[in-house]
């Protein structure tokens, strides 16, 4: 008999910001960086016009140091689970090559037990692959969800002053944005300052 491949494809893209909208807006402490709200009057009225930045994720993905490491981790993980479904594989398909050619010579009976530990095998070997695949899939999703924390946790320090009203994730593969204005990337920014208290926290 055959068995599937283990599915289990590790995304592209992880990161699970890219269809996340940050909503940032303090008004009482010092900013870390530089500017503050714009104003402006209408009837008679001070009004804060939103200010937008946005991070760069397929560069973030790139340089920053967590991410890095632990998708090496995933990737390392689901070649290991895939390693060990395909020796099994392997074993079970050497297991029924046996059988057959000993198929001949076998009473009904001992063909039938035969069998019956064959297909017990195969049960164990699928009840296996959908065991690892839900293990992967929940290490997967605890990533994404330990990623997102993390940058909204900074940039929640980052924009502490309120300079900007949003700050949003863009990225070429998923074009979740159409256009971007260079002048409104603070990806680099971010990225020194997540990748400063990664290695902080590790000393």
């Amino acid at each position: 008999m055959k068995m599937k491949n283990l599915s289990i494809a590790l995304n592209a893209v992880l990161f699970i910001l890219v269809s996340v909208l940050f909503y940032l807006h303090f008004s009482s402490s010092k900013s870390k960086t530089s500017g503050s709200p714009q104003m402006i009057q209408a009837d008679g009225k001070t009004i804060s016009i939103p200010q937008i930045a946005y991070v760069d994720i397929d560069s973030f993905q790139t340089h920053y140091t967590f991410f890095k490491i632990r998708k090496a981790e995933l990737d390392a993980r689901q070649k290991s689970m895939e390693a060990e479904l395909g020796r099994s594989v392997s074993a079970f398909q050497s297991k029924v090559a046996a059988m057959q050619q000993k198929a001949e010579t076998m009473t009904q009976e001992e063909g039938q037990a035969a069998q019956q530990k064959l297909m017990m095998e195969q049960q164990q070997i699928e009840d296996r692959k959908s065991t690892m695949e839900s293990q992967f899939m929940k290490e997967t999703q605890d990533f994404n969800i330990n990623l997102q924390e993390r940058m909204i946790e900074y940039l929640k320090k980052y924009n502490a002053g309120g300079r900007y009203s949003y700050i949003l994730p863009y990225s070429r593969e998923t074009i979740n944005l159409l256009y971007v204005n260079e002048a409104n990337n603070i990806t680099a920014d971010v990225i020194k300052g997540m990748n400063d208290e990664y290695d902080a926290a590790k000393k």
